[in-house]
């Protein structure tokens, strides 16, 4: 079972290439803190403008600092089958310790054709992977009964789940239990799955601030309502001024800020605007992440 606070980890570039002393540090970071996991090669990681020998690099690198102490879960998602097998059997060669698995976008496949791919994704890899359910990305859902199926192959041990609509969280756990564990993939809806049965989330707060969100777990599984809310509080501010761009422009920014990532990005990806800017800017100064003043004498 997946559970507690895994970081969907961004790819820091410089010169046009995979800063890999970057990410070493980054990964080292999040291990320190106590996050559950890493997640490179997702959406926050930029995975569509990486080679597959990058990713297989992010993800040896991530599996070499990780050293046990938390788990590797690449995403290995693709619009085809095949190819979804492929980047998962490389992942898996890699070290990873499962993997997440996106719904093909764009294409749109029916509820048949998407239990058909897991399942043939299900018997031609030997690590467990986690169902991603993001529609906003996708163009479609991912419907209860399709998930209720898919927790009956052996390889399927978990569902992110991106939905707008929270109720789904309830209706997941009513209809599949403790077959699957359930993350969230949307950070500011982290406390309301958590409260209708989610084992934990995959975020993207986290990258800046991993040591909060780890508190944040172990408040609600010590079942301290108080800390938990009060954690809340402090961090949603940061969460909710990241959700003003597309991800991953909006923690990309924050990152430079906060642990001196370059800021470069891959087309078509560009800078933040300026009112997310500023509203970033305020939520790193009240968790004494970055300072104006202490920023400028670093330069």
């Amino acid at each position: 079972m997946f559970y507690g606070a895994y970081t969907a980890i961004i790819t820091p570039f410089r010169d046009g290439k995979v800063d890999e002393k970057k990410l070493e540090e980054l990964v080292d970071l999040q291990i320190k803190a106590g996050v559950q996991g890493i997640v490179p090669c997702g959406t926050t990681g930029e995975s569509l403008y990486l080679s597959p020998l990058e990713q297989e690099r992010i993800i040896k690198i991530c599996v070499k600092i990780a050293k046990g102490k938390a788990l590797v879960l690449p995403g290995t998602g693709s619009i085809s089958t095949e190819e979804t097998i492929n980047l998962t059997q490389m992942a898996q060669k890699a070290g990873a310790d499962g993997v997440v698995i996106i719904t093909p976008w764009y294409i749109r496949p029916s509820q048949v054709s998407l239990y058909e791919h897991y399942k043939k994704i299900n018997d031609n890899i030997d690590i467990p992977f986690i169902v991603y359910n993001n529609p906003a990305r996708t163009g479609f859902e991912t419907s209860i009964e399709t998930v209720d199926k898919l927790a009956s192959l052996k390889k399927c041990q978990g569902f992110k789940d991106s939905s707008p609509h929270i109720q789904r969280a309830a209706e997941f756990k009513q209809a599949v239990g403790n077959r699957l564990s359930l993350l969230v993939g949307n950070d500011d809806a982290l406390a309301a799955y958590l409260a209708v049965g989610a084992e934990g989330g995959i975020l993207v707060a986290s990258n800046v601030a991993p040591s909060l969100f780890v508190s944040l777990m172990k408040a609600w599984e010590k079942a301290d309502l108080t800390s938990f809310k009060a954690i809340w509080k402090k961090v949603f501010s940061l969460v909710s001024a990241l959700s003003g761009e597309s991800n991953p422009i909006s923690i990309k920014y924050a990152m430079t800020l906060a642990h001196g990532v370059s800021s470069e990005f891959r087309l078509p990806y560009v800078s933040i605007n300026p009112t997310t800017k500023a509203a970033i800017e305020h939520a790193l100064q009240e968790l004494d992440l970055w300072q104006p003043l202490r920023s400028m004498r670093e330069r």
